[in-house]
């Protein structure tokens, strides 16, 4: 399984140079962002490689797929934290109902027979 994860990644690798290799003028072209706020402001960006913008949006998705993944961690590992204190303690109280004497001086086929008359 890790030779073929490994070959995985290098054959990601190789496309992602020839990728990048290929398109090398149109990953240079710069590019000006523009943020049109009407009646307040216009804001612009200063020219940025358009390989630039791709590799920060890569980024920025990686970062909140982290983030979103580590969130849904740290919940799971509350839920099964409260879930093992909630099987200790009904752990606890089956060993102590199993260890608690019966008190009942009537067999129950006795007290079946008396209900069912």
């Amino acid at each position: 399984m890790r030779f073929i994860k490994v070959l995985f990644l290098l054959a990601l690798f190789v496309f992602a140079i020839l990728f990048f290799s290929q398109n090398n003028d149109v990953l240079l072209q710069e590019l000006t962002l523009i943020l049109n706020i009407p009646y307040v402001a216009t804001l612009h960006s200063i020219p940025l490689p358009f390989g630039v913008l791709i590799l920060a949006a890569f980024m920025a998705g990686s970062v909140m797929t982290l983030i979103y993944f580590a969130v849904d961690k740290f919940r799971s590992s509350a839920k099964l934290k409260e879930c093992r204190t909630r099987m200790a303690s009904l752990e606890q109280e089956l060993n102590s109902l199993r260890n608690m004497p019966l008190s009942e001086d009537r067999p129950y086929s006795e007290v079946k027979d008396e209900d069912n008359a």
